[in-house]
């Protein structure tokens, strides 16, 4: 039997906090950390398509693929949750949309 190894931190989860935190930590050389991610790499064709988000929506390869509970405001019916399960978590599976803040004060807000 081979021995195990040891880390200082193990971080589960491969999505956008997860891979922050992995990095920051192992940033030190004397921490070993373990990174530990259910999915693949993001080398999916369709991850890095802006469009791809139809193809990687309903994939189980890279998608939790959660619905929430019967929800009475939906007719009984259950709301689809995407969660990535992929490196990168649900910002590799995202429709790659930007919304950019407003960068200033609006004019009507000085009356408030």
């Amino acid at each position: 039997m081979e021995p195990m190894e040891e880390f200082e931190f193990i971080v589960v989860g491969g999505g956008s906090a997860g891979c922050v935190l992995a990095n920051r930590l192992s940033a030190d050389p004397k921490n070993r950390v373990l990174l530990l991610e259910a999915g693949p790499e993001d080398t999916s064709f369709w991850i890095h398509v802006p469009l791809g988000y139809g193809k990687t929506i309903r994939d189980p390869r890279v998608n939790w693929l959660f619905e929430s509970k019967p929800e009475p405001g939906l007719g009984g019916r259950r709301d689809f949750l995407a969660r990535g399960k992929v490196l990168g978590g649900s910002s590799s599976i995202n429709g790659m949309i930007y919304m950019r803040g407003q960068p200033r004060q609006p004019s009507w807000a000085q009356w408030s």
